[in-house]
């Protein structure tokens, strides 16, 4: 087994391509439109802020009408913090500038890591042809902001093992106390933390016990780094109970992999295949089980191919390593910070308005007169988080986690069910509506009787009542 320096160790290899990496992939995410084309941005920003104005954590929903004050486990509250302050200095453009640093900085440590393994131009394509897999999944959302916590975590894993040494329980405990406060994808650190405790025993076997101890030291770490932050154990227990929602299939980023839609995520699996049969590169059992684990995981639900995108590079790098280093270069470190930096002083000198999309119905809203956005309204999915945003309480938004299994799968009968939908409206008192033009919600309040068009674009449609609700 080849030993190196320590993966965090400032005297590293040069950075100079990572320090070209984040300067070109800050400035694209700081200012790609696509950065907001999700509207659950604006509820986190709506959350972050309530939470900075009340000095706690919420436990129950401030938002909804239909769920008001029902228990609401706010497991992202520090990304949404982080994204609230970010927004409180400079506005649009600040979140902008969070998440095009943030980004930057989590690809061009994963290319450092990598080229650690494999230098040259094997470990540059090894880390960005899975980093273009992830450019759909770059929304300005809290999984981005857990990116190089993630990328950290793994590849102090990755090092520890290639260096026969024991990683560092305490950073580990440290990064996971804040990645799992951060989103929910701190789950996979915990498995991965596992699975490499377990190989490290299995190759002990003269010595199971003494092999043992310091991993499950380091477990128990990880353990009380998860359960001490404000919602306890149940921090630990959420994204378990929210992956079992049947309803979440409907959503595009928990959908199955459609592979003619993802030709780079193919090209990438094609491209890794291709180099590792051509120059026989063999990879141990451990990296190449979780690379397939990852590789499954995205083509069950697509939102996982930011998992692949961050930790299969450092598992088929240790297939191309060479054993060599380049000679150490501590101020490529400052380089790379000067870049990003750079990204900092270029976006915020640049004024960005409140960002437009599908799932933000502006024009729409703007129609609608405040004494009726006070009222009960039926909103399409993906507009209840600006809702939210704007201080109209939604019917329903994207937090699955307050509104369960049942009621979604109930709100989505409703959607396809023309007499199901209009008792609902009678029963709910709704005033108005939101829908997306074409939509059956649309065309079925086009022809009710008692409802007529207040405003069409081609983002929204509003229907308001004509006549009374009945009691």
């Amino acid at each position: 087994m080849t030993r190196s320096s320590p993966a965090f160790n400032l005297s590293s290899p040069p950075l100079d391509t990572a320090t070209g990496v984040a300067l070109a992939v800050g400035l694209f995410v700081a200012f790609t439109p696509g950065l907001f084309n999700d509207g659950d941005t604006f509820l986190h920003v709506a959350a972050g802020g309530l939470m900075l104005d009340r000095h706690a954590v919420p436990t129950t929903d401030p938002f909804s009408y239909t769920f008001a004050g029902k228990p609401w486990q706010t497991h992202e509250w520090l990304a949404e913090v982080i994204m609230a302050l970010a927004f409180r200095a400079g506005g649009w453009a600040g979140v902008a500038l969070l998440f095009g640093v943030t980004v930057g900085s989590a690809v061009a440590l994963l290319v450092r890591h990598v080229q650690k393994l494999a230098p040259g131009p094997a470990g540059l394509a090894i880390a960005a042809l899975p980093f273009a897999c992830l450019a759909p999944s770059l929304l300005a959302r809290p999984h981005i902001l857990a990116l190089p916590l993630m990328e950290l975590f793994v590849a102090e894993l990755v090092f520890a093992r290639r260096e026969g040494r024991q990683p560092r329980a305490a950073l580990l405990a440290v990064m996971m106390a804040i990645w799992c406060n951060l989103h929910g994808s701190f789950v996979i650190g915990l498995v991965l933390a596992a699975a490499f405790g377990l190989e490290a025993v299995i190759k002990k076997r003269d010595a199971l016990l003494a092999a043992a101890r310091p991993w499950a030291i380091l477990g128990a770490l990880l353990l009380v780094a998860v359960v001490i932050g404000p919602h306890g154990i149940e921090t630990l227990t959420f994204p378990l109970k929210l992956t079992r929602f049947s309803s979440l299939n409907a959503i595009g980023e928990w959908a199955p992999m459609n592979i003619a839609e993802n030709g780079v995520f193919a090209l990438t699996l094609a491209a890794g295949l291709f180099a590792l049969l051509w120059r026989g590169r063999r990879l141990d059992a451990l990296p190449l089980l979780v690379t397939l684990v990852l590789i499954g995981m995205s083509f069950s639900h697509v939102r996982h191919v930011v998992l692949f995108a961050m930790i299969a590079p450092l598992m088929v790098a240790e297939g191309f390593a060479t054993g060599s280093e380049p000679a150490p270069r501590p101020a490529s470190w400052a380089a790379m910070a000067a870049s990003l930096g750079f990204v900092a002083v270029v976006r915020m000198l640049i004024p960005l308005a409140e960002p437009k999309s599908s799932s933000a119905p502006v024009a729409a809203l703007a129609h609608v007169p405040a004494s009726l956005q006070a009222q009960p309204v039926f909103n399409a999915y993906a507009f209840g988080a600006y809702l939210a945003y704007r201080g109209v309480k939604p019917y329903v938004d994207s937090r699955a986690e307050v509104y369960g299994d049942d009621f979604l799968k109930a709100f989505s009968g409703l959607e396809q069910d023309p007499t199901l939908l209009l008792k609902a409206l009678e029963a709910r008192h709704v005033a108005w509506t939101l829908e997306a033009p074409g939509s059956q919600v649309t065309r079925t309040l086009d022809a009710a009787p008692g409802w007529k068009r207040l405003y069409a674009d081609e983002v929204a449609v509003v229907h308001v009542r004509t006549s009374r609700p009945l009691k």
